[in-house]
């Protein structure tokens, strides 16, 4: 390894690892930026179904957590509360005591991806603005529960505008059901197309499609996709960071990815995530493994763990985001 290359890891490993805390100190922390006020909680607890097979998810002033099916809403002179059948039992909570109530579904908002996989479920209303490897800037909308969109380009110091690296990716949810097999559990299936510009001379476009099977705690990915646009050898011009890198990437190449995030036992807000991709089905040098932890609200997320590639290369990987709205 250069003394150039050497030096440009040890710079973005140890931004890695201050980024890693920072984000892990902010998603850790129960943000109170996405509180709910006293009338929209008055207007969901008109639409709550009193369902045992629906789970609410509360978070408390407090920012205690309670999930369960809510079965009673009421008023005295105390005010207006519910009763949900929780870890301790018959909780009674009142209204000035909530900060945030919704399905336990909806509380998890980064289901529509895993660390750099797309999952099937769409994006719906949780539009996000991310942050991957400190700096790859991105956002994500839905259109519906059908469309999502995609977006994001790198911002590396040093390195001239037309040598940084952009993403778009557009996915359309084409089919969600119960999958019948897991209790509470759903399938989603969607198609997509993918342009990505590595260098802005260097452009690669691919089209794929993805299922994602979920239970109680846990979702499966699987993808298959296909390189259809661009060059057969890509030179990649590294700037100041690294020396030109080049290698063959063919159209026609069929690549696979698998995906894994399952919530941690016992918590609320933290979660184990695993990816697994092949760019190149014949080229088994082209898989890299992911391992790491999100942890999660409502509102922010962590990401952070360590991407393992031929080499053997172990890379310090972090991703951070917003989800505002």
């Amino acid at each position: 390894m250069s003394f150039r290359m050497l030096k440009s890891a040890l710079i973005v490993t140890a931004c890695l690892a201050t980024c890693v805390v920072a984000c892990t100190v902010c998603a850790s922390a129960q943000t109170r930026a996405d509180s709910m006020t006293t009338t929209q909680i008055h207007d969901l607890l008109e639409k709550i179904e009193m369902d045992d097979d629906i789970i609410y998810y509360i978070r408390l002033t407090s920012g205690d957590i309670l999930t369960g099916p809510i079965r009673e809403i009421s008023s005295d002179s105390t005010g207006t509360s519910i009763r949900i059948y929780c870890q301790i039992g018959k909780a009674r909570v009142y209204i000035r005591e909530i900060e945030y109530v919704g399905t336990y579904e909806a509380a998890y908002r980064q289901k529509n991806r895993t660390f750099i996989m797309p999952t099937a479920a769409p994006i719906g209303n949780d539009h996000f603005i991310g942050l991957w490897e400190i700096a790859f800037l991105y956002a994500g909308v839905g259109i519906a529960d059908v469309v999502s969109i995609t977006a994001g380009r790198t911002f590396v110091p040093s390195v001239p505008s037309d040598q940084q690296a952009s993403v778009v990716n557009i996915k359309a949810t084409v089919y969600d059901a119960p999958n019948g097999l897991l209790e509470e559990g759903k399938q989603y299936y969607a198609v997509g197309v993918n342009g990505a510009w590595l260098n802005d001379v260097n452009f690669l476009g691919h089209i794929y499609g993805v299922a994602t099977f979920t239970g109680r705690r846990t979702s499966v990915s699987t993808m298959l996709f296909a390189k259809i646009m661009g060059k057969d050898i890509y030179t990649i011009n590294g700037g100041t960071l690294f020396n030109n890198v080049q290698f063959p990437f063919a159209n026609g190449a069929i690549g696979v990815g698998l995906s894994l995030d399952s919530r941690v036992n016992h918590f609320h807000d933290a979660h184990f995530l695993a990816e697994i991709w092949c760019a190149d089905i014949t080229r088994p040098a082209s898989t890299a493994l992911f391992l790491g932890l999100r942890l999660n609200n409502t509102n922010l997320s962590s990401d952070f763990g360590i991407t393992v590639a031929q080499g053997p290369l172990i890379l310090p990987s972090v991703a951070f985001s917003w989800t505002p709205f």
